[in-house]
């Protein structure tokens, strides 16, 4: 491209071009001022037809072993509208958070694509987790019943409370029931949610949990299958959202036998889905289990839920076009808005 070119982008592009006068850094209470999780949902759809239409770049992220500890893992893509690219630097420790500390700590760079030129560094922490949260919230209006009246979390950890703060917000009827391994993470995680008894409670057995709800949302950082299939009952839609590697899994192979399963991206869960992989290698699934993008049901292409007794599921892998979509609407907001 040519600088007049260069320059005409720039000028059509007035809003990003106007606010980067010098990158910005946002913090984690400028994005918690930005945006609640909801505000997330309609951005990340049109990231995910973007996926399904291979428009968006999304290479394989990069993860490297640090020591016993963690992983450095670096992410990087771009999507064409609107049209931004960047990367995510991630410091991977599991361990962290027994010290006060989110596991995913690093920096996300966005940049605009029509000039070239770098608009913010972001706290990745809470911006990784208000996107996980509003791709869950997303994928369930998506894929589950109409109205859901029970959800279940699985989990009390960093990403559970970012997940009831968007179940409120979306599902303003549905109750919600915690459990977790950790009774007293569970206990403290619902008392963060004052006024709200009503509709939150802690079940300390998975199998009650489970039994009757509409949304099972799993968001733990258990490595091996906890969640066993033949608790699943038609119409449930589950959320599989705590592990995104190959050598971690939350629900058992009997369970992925069961699921009508959609993705965020294909690529990725060819490499990276615990659950899928350990089943096929086992002989419980084939070559013809199919996996769908959840794009191709956002795009029209695909019908997602086809019966009312159908168990849906949603396998999350976490996709840099997520981060991009969520961290320009932040922006946005934060530096474009001249109400």
């Amino acid at each position: 491209m040519n600088e007049e070119s260069l320059k005409l982008h720039a000028d059509n592009h007035h809003p990003l071009s106007e606010a980067n006068s010098r990158p910005k850094f946002v913090s984690t209470d400028d994005i918690k001022q930005a945006v609640k999780v909801s505000d997330l949902i309609s951005p990340l759809e049109k990231a995910m037809v973007a996926v399904s239409e291979k428009t968006a770049t999304i290479p394989i992220r990069q993860v490297m072993p640090i020591n016993d500890l963690g992983k450095f893992g670096v992410m990087y893509g771009a999507l064409p509208e609107p049209p931004v690219h960047g990367a995510k630097l991630l410091s991977l420790f599991p361990g962290a958070p027994a010290l006060g500390l989110s596991s995913h700590q690093g920096s996300f760079a966005l940049f605009d694509s029509n000039t070239g030129s770098p608009l913010a560094t972001f706290d990745a922490d809470v911006l990784t987790a208000i996107r996980t949260a509003a791709m869950t919230m997303l994928s369930t209006k998506t894929l589950a019943r109409p109205t859901p009246q029970i959800i279940t979390i699985c989990g009390a950890g960093e990403q559970a409370e970012w997940h009831v703060k968007g179940f409120f917000e979306v599902f303003d009827q549905a109750k919600i029931r915690i459990w977790a391994r950790n009774g007293e993470r569970a206990r403290k995680l619902i008392a963060s949610f004052p006024g709200q008894a009503e509709r939150l409670e802690f079940i300390p057995t998975l199998e009650t949990a489970i039994k009757g709800a509409d949304v099972v949302t799993t968001l733990t950082s258990s490595t091996t299958a906890f969640l066993p299939g033949d608790l699943l009952e038609p119409g449930q839609h589950v959320n599989l959202v705590g592990a995104s590697r190959a050598d971690a899994r939350e629900i058992d192979n009997a369970g992925v036998a069961r699921l009508n399963l959609f993705t965020d991206a294909l690529a990725s869960s060819k490499i990276e889905s615990g659950e899928v992989i350990d089943a096929r290698q086992n002989g419980i699934i084939g070559p013809d289990y199919e996996i769908v993008e959840i794009g191709e049901v956002l795009a029209g292409r695909h019908p997602g839920r086809a019966f009312e007794s159908q168990i849906t599921a949603y396998k999350s892998h976490g996709l840099i076009v997520q981060d991009l979509a969520a961290a320009h609407e932040i922006f946005q907001r934060l530096f474009c808005n001249h109400g």
